[in-house]
């Protein structure tokens, strides 16, 4: 760096940073007598007090629009001082090339710059008013009743959009009749290119989310619709979709920036993989959870027309194939994002194939599992919430996994059994199952009328208890030696033996009571007199 360079530019730009100081100030102090005159000329009411509101207004305007060309004077500064580049030679040959060759054209163009200025103010003024009345209009709607902060935040992006939108189209306008120094001319295109594409992607995320929210309450508000009640059912989709457009919106103006910047670029190309990766997996997702609403729809749909046990198999079909489905779009999902990369997958997917067949020749307990597992759920040898026996464990099923089968036990306690080791299973949820009470009655007692008024007692209970099926039955089950051993067996509902034969029991106890006969037993003991002395 140089100290030629390094007081050129501090001249330049402070002359340039104090030129526009001083008209910022001057246009200050002048703007509420400006306002006041053109006010009383078109005889507006109260035109003082409008002028000092418009005055103050007019003011905050040109102090931030100062500010903001400080700032940027001195960035430019320091910058163009770093890279050695010194700004009063290109600012003289274009002063000598264009102003000072001809003043008449350059007070033309100066007078033609004025007129573009106040064109765009104009512009901006009208284009203010349309947007506010199509907002307003908006908020009258009854469709965008429940959204009017997104319509005020809409509002306010629209409008700084706008500002900025006419003023840079405005300094673009006067760049093309009097064309800056290159460095300038390049310096205005990047600006340009930056803020309005950081602008309008703000807005289109505030419109973005506001349609999302009206399609879905308008979808949410009509079930009775065949087709909008699968969209209402999606709602919560609504958060995933908003994010996937901000980072659509955000990724796809940084591509553009770049692209404008420096076209065909590195940086432009990772922009254009972005915005398809953002995609597909937006399509994944979406496709994952419209599968899976397909899929209750028509398994689960209309439980009344089917049976009991139908609707079980289906509740436990209905995971395992989300599940299946859910893996499957995940692994085409990460291929062809790899292949968005550039990444060449067929080497993967061979690997894929044999790393496959390794683990299934390593694994067979595994694999063993797994086929198990879908022969369970597709031959429907029992459901989910079914009483079973498996083995030594009696509960009722919780789960049916591809792999284990949980079952949780009179005491709670859950056991988790791979489909490989169910080898005979006990089912007591199909139809009905019997429950079973055993008592014992004395030979002296009249077992036969005992047994006919426990009967007759059993079949009046039935009306208070809605699990048994059928009138229960009565069998002399054994001579032994304590007396006769009776057995009464009562069709029940399905998992209802335990529970219905307590109540059995309940029920006989106090019959016999009642009767006067209470179930016991009795050893007798027959000794002779030639023991005795």
């Amino acid at each position: 760096m140089t100290a030629a360079t390094l007081v050129n530019n501090a001249l330049v730009f402070g002359a340039a940073l104090i030129f526009v100081i001083f008209v910022s100030l001057f246009f200050s102090r002048q703007s509420a007598r400006l306002l006041r005159v053109a006010l009383r000329l078109v005889r507006a009411p109260d035109h003082e007090a409008q002028a000092a509101a418009l005055a103050r207004r007019a003011s905050r305007a040109i102090i931030v629009i100062a500010t903001v060309v400080s700032i940027a004077l001195i960035c430019a500064a320091v910058s163009l001082t770093m890279y050695e580049l010194d700004v009063a030679p290109l600012l003289w040959g274009w002063a000598q090339g264009s102003v000072l060759a001809d003043p008449a054209a350059a007070l033309q163009l100066v007078l033609t710059l004025v007129g573009v200025a106040a064109a765009a103010f104009v512009i901006h003024r009208f284009v203010r008013v349309v947007v506010d009345y199509l907002i307003a209009g908006l908020r009258k709607s009854p469709a965008f009743a429940r959204h009017d902060e997104q319509l005020a935040t809409l509002l306010e992006r629209l409008l700084v959009t706008l500002r900025w939108g006419t003023l840079l189209g405005a300094l673009a306008l006067c760049a093309a009749l009097a064309p800056p120094p290159e460095l300038v001319s390049g310096a205005l295109d990047t600006v340009t290119v930056v803020v309005l594409g950081v602008l309008i992607a703000r807005t289109m995320i505030v419109i973005a989310h506001l349609a999302v929210d009206v399609v879905v309450h308008f979808a949410h508000g009509r079930e009775s619709h065949r087709t909008l009640r699968y969209v209402g059912r999606l709602e919560h989709l609504a958060g995933i979709t908003k994010r996937t457009l901000d980072y659509f919106f955000f990724v796809g103006a940084a591509t553009w920036i770049f692209d404008q910047v420096r076209p065909g670029g590195w940086l432009s190309e990772m922009g254009l993989i972005g915005i398809r990766l953002i995609g597909l997996v937006y399509a994944g997702r979406v496709i994952i959870e419209v599968f899976e609403l397909f899929v209750r729809e028509l398994l689960l749909s209309d439980p009344g027309k089917r049976s009991e046990g139908e609707q079980k198999q289906r509740l436990t079909l209905v995971p395992v194939a989300s599940s299946i489905l859910r893996y499957a779009i995940y692994f085409c999902m990460t291929v062809m994002g790899l292949q968005e990369l550039g990444v060449d997958t067929s080497p993967i997917l061979a690997g894929a194939g044999l790393l496959g067949l390794a683990v299934g020749l390593g694994a067979q307990t595994f694999v063993g599992d797994l086929v198990s597992g879908f022969f369970i759920l597709f031959e429907g040898m029992f459901h989910v919430g079914d009483r079973v026996r498996v083995g030594d464990v009696v509960g009722n099923v919780e789960e049916i996994g591809i792999r284990v089968l949980k079952i949780r036990d009179e005491a709670g306690v859950l056991h988790c059994i791979p489909n490989g080791e169910v080898r005979s299973i006990a089912n007591h949820a199909r139809l009905y199952v019997n429950a079973i009470v055993e008592f014992t009655l004395p030979y002296a007692a009249d077992v036969a009328g005992i047994v006919a008024g426990l009967k007759a007692h059993l079949v009046a209970y039935r009306e208070q208890c809605s699990d048994i099926l059928e009138d229960p039955e009565f069998v002399v089950q054994d001579l032994a030696a304590t007396g006769v051993l009776i057995r009464t067996v009562t069709r029940v509902k399905p998992g209802r033996d335990d529970a219905t034969s307590e109540l059995l029991r309940g029920e006989l106890l106090t019959a016999l009571v009642t009767a006067g006969v209470a179930p016991q037993s009795c050893q007798i003991v027959a000794m002779t007199g030639q023991g005795l002395r």
